[in-house]
Parts: C-alpha cells; sequence; structure tokens
C-alpha cells in the first residue's frame, strides 16, 4: 500500500517508520517468521508513538517510557522465535493498556474492567508457555480495543460491527484448539475491530481501510498457519500506522487540544 506523505509534526519519523518496515520485511522474503517479528515490531511501535501522541498532558509519560524501554530491553535480548513474538504481543498489549487509560479513565466501570483484564492477563503469564503467553496478549488487547472503539462510537452507529467482532471473537476462542489458534483468533479480531476504530475517527479514511481490509481477506485464503499470522501483524501494523498518521495531522493543527 503507498503511504500518503506525513503532514503532521512527527510525519518524518512516521515515514521512516513506514519505510523501515518496507525495506526490513522485503528483506526478509521467503522467512515468514522474520516478517512476523517486523510487522508485529513495528505495529508495537506505532502504537506507543499514538499512546504517546495522546498524552497531551504527559499523565502516562512514564508509564509510556518504562513501556518503550522494556520494548527496546527485549528487542535486544530476545533471539528465539517465540521470545521475539513475546516481546511484540506484550508490548502491544501495554500500548492498547495506556491508550484504554487515555481514552477511559474517566469512566469508573471501564477503569474497574481495564484492570480487572491487566489481572488476568498478568496471572495467566505466572504459568504459561511462550505461545500461550503471546495469546494471552492478544486476547486481552482485544476487549481493550474493543472499549476504546465504543468510547469513540458517539452515536452508535458502529454498534451492530463492533458487536460481530466480539462475536466472532468469542466463537473463535471456543473452537481454538492450540495456543497458536487462540493468538490467531485474537489477532485477527484485534485487526477487524481496528478497521472500525479506524473508519470512527476519521470517516475520509474509510477508502484506505477498506483496501487494508481487502488485502486482509486476500492474504487469509492460506492454510499456513505462520503465514496468517504474518498476515495479522501486517494488517494490524498498517492500521496502527494509519491511525497514528491520522492522529499526528490532527493534533498538529492549529488550535489542536
Amino acid at each position: 500500500m503507498n503511504r500518503p506523505p506525513g503532514q503532521g509534526k512527527s510525519g518524518q519519523y512516521l515515514m521512516d517508520l513506514w519505510r523501515r518496515y518496507l525495506e526490513q520485511y522485503a528483506e526478509m522474503e521467503g522467512r515468514p517468521e522474520e516478517q512476523i517479528v517486523v510487522a508485529s515490531y513495528h505495529a508495537a511501535e506505532a502504537l506507543g508513538f499514538l499512546s504517546s501522541a495522546l498524552d497531551r498532558d504527559r499523565r502516562y509519560r512514564e508509564l509510556i517510557g518504562r513501556r518503550m524501554a522494556l520494548f527496546a530491553e527485549g528487542c535486544r535480548a530476545a533471539t528465539l522465535f517465540a521470545d521475539r513474538l513475546i516481546t511484540a504481543t506484550f508490548t502491544i498489549y501495554n500500548h492498547v493498556n495506556t491508550l484504554c487509560h487515555e481514552f477511559t479513565d474517566s469512566v469508573a466501570e471501564a477503569r474497574k474492567l481495564v484492570g480487572e483484564i491487566d489481572e488476568r492477563v498478568r496471572s495467566v503469564v505466572e504459568q504459561a508457555d511462550p505461545i500461550e503467553r503471546s495469546a494471552a496478549a492478544m486476547r486481552a488487547a482485544f476487549p481493550l480495543l474493543c472499549l476504546i472503539t465504543m468510547v469513540l462510537d458517539k452515536n452508535g452507529g458502529a454498534t451492530a460491527a463492533i458487536r460481530t467482532v466480539e462475536e466472532r471473537f468469542a466463537r473463535g476462542a471456543g473452537r481454538a484448539s492450540s495456543s497458536w489458534e487462540q493468538l490467531l483468533n485474537a489477532l485477527y479480531r484485534a485487526v477487524e475491530i481496528m478497521q472500525v476504530l479506524v473508519s470512527l475517527s476519521e470517516p475520509d479514511l474509510k477508502d484506505q481501510v477498506s483496501e487494508i481490509a481487502l488485502r486482509f481477506e486476500e492474504e487469509d485464503r492460506t492454510r499456513n498457519l505462520r503465514l496468517k499470522l504474518r498476515n495479522g501483524f501486517c494488517r494490524l501494523f498498517e492500521l496502527s500506522h494509519l491511525l497514528a498518521d491520522q492522529v499526528d495531522e490532527m493534533l498538529s493543527q492549529p488550535g489542536a487540544p
């Protein structure tokens, strides 16, 4: 997908992020596990940028900084595919967790739900194997993305779409027979809810979201699990980057909050 030049104050950074993704992805041609790492790491980076950009009053500055530092440390230390997947998925979860706080902390019920999800994922991780940990992280990120999307859906126009994705998540979780399948189900549903979220954030992005959705559907025709995971993380990065670019441009406008 061709990306337009970044128009916001961090446009150069976002263009560089996109360029690095394309270059590194191409370098790993024929190595799907490496391409999964490239896409998932860049998705984590895009979501980290987004959480930082939205932290206008610096309320979460230290938390975001710690989470970015943990990601950098994990990237340096992890060498096995399973460990790198943990680094990516937990960073994605951590940044989505921050975003959820930024969007919902004024609502007591939402704060409580976010806390419960965080406690649940942490308890699972203590006694899980690497793939179970990655699956737990993505399974925890999904309802947080749903919560953010519901907050943005102020007139309720996307309620049916949100419910449909939630139902698909529940059905997929019930059918999954392995941690790999749980991970894939959570990742795919995260991509689907991100399509709704990005479209809500800026209706003019619907054509670009549709383009990503079409590629998502086309590349899902494979039955190879690694290729499906690659498809999911690539589309998650594209949507996260699209949202980050749009938010950066919006916040760069005169009079932006």
